[in-house]
């Protein structure tokens, strides 16, 4: 009774550790084929990862719950040097397509992103002379170089930044201007402040993403973004 009760629980065992093995197997087969349509943004192989288990359920319906796709060195624009993850919701990849098939498009309902982007790119193609953007302890702070009225040279200032969605532009706004090395009257240092509220462009965002908000991190700025019913189609 015994011994046929253990190969009982050892034919379990076994059945389980091959079913997670095929899942897992499957799996990494069908984050290939996404990256296959996900990379183009990257320039290189980015890095897929399919969540949400078993595998298998999902991969007999077609249909992924939540495909994520992760990687760096992602251009856009004139901005370099930006990371992305981004997650798809709801993607369509039926079987036959992921067997062998010869699928053209990766249609998916919902695409969520996150992007970072580095300061010195942004401060960069901003065009503001000798801009620097740099977060001091959670408090972002721009500094430039600028002309100063009635002084025949130019002066760095610095102030509190904020960086703001408006009419779909990333807008810098700076607040509590100082000037090094020069005491100015008040008024002159007001007249500065227009040099330093303006729009950053910022060129369209990978996979559709529209603009919905934005979070100045240590690292850079983050800009979150989302799309609806976004299809991707194959590699040329």
């Amino acid at each position: 009774m015994v011994t046929t009760l253990l190969v009982g629980v050892s034919v379990v065992v076994v059945v389980a550790l091959g079913s997670a093995l095929a899942d897992r197997i499957c799996a990494a087969l069908a984050e290939r084929k996404a990256a296959a349509y996900l990379s183009e943004p990257f320039g290189h192989p980015a890095t897929v990862r399919i969540h949400g288990t078993p595998f298998l359920t999902q991969a007999l319906r077609g249909r992924y719950r939540d495909i994520e796709v992760s990687g760096g060195g992602l251009r856009i624009g004139e901005i370099v040097g930006a990371t992305l993850d981004a997650h798809l919701h709801n993607a369509v990849l039926p079987l036959r397509e992921l067997l062998g098939g010869r699928a053209t498009e990766l249609p998916c309902e919902r695409v969520e992103g996150r992007i970072l982007l580095p300061y010195g790119e942004l401060a960069r193609v901003s065009r503001i002379p000798g801009l620097m953007l740099s977060d001091d302890g959670g408090r972002l702070v721009a500094s430039a170089s600028l002309p100063v009225p009635g002084v025949s040279q130019l002066a760095r200032v610095s102030g509190a930044a904020a960086l703001t969605v408006a009419g779909g532009a990333v807008w810098l706004r700076v607040r509590g201007l100082s000037v090094a090395g020069i005491s100015l009257p008040r008024l002159v240092v007001t007249q500065l402040m227009p040099s330093l509220n303006v729009p950053i462009p910022l060129p369209p965002l990978p996979y559709g993403l529209r603009l919905d908000e934005l979070q100045p991190m240590a690292a850079g700025l983050l800009v979150c973004g989302s799309a609806d019913d976004v299809v991707f189609e194959a590699p040329n």
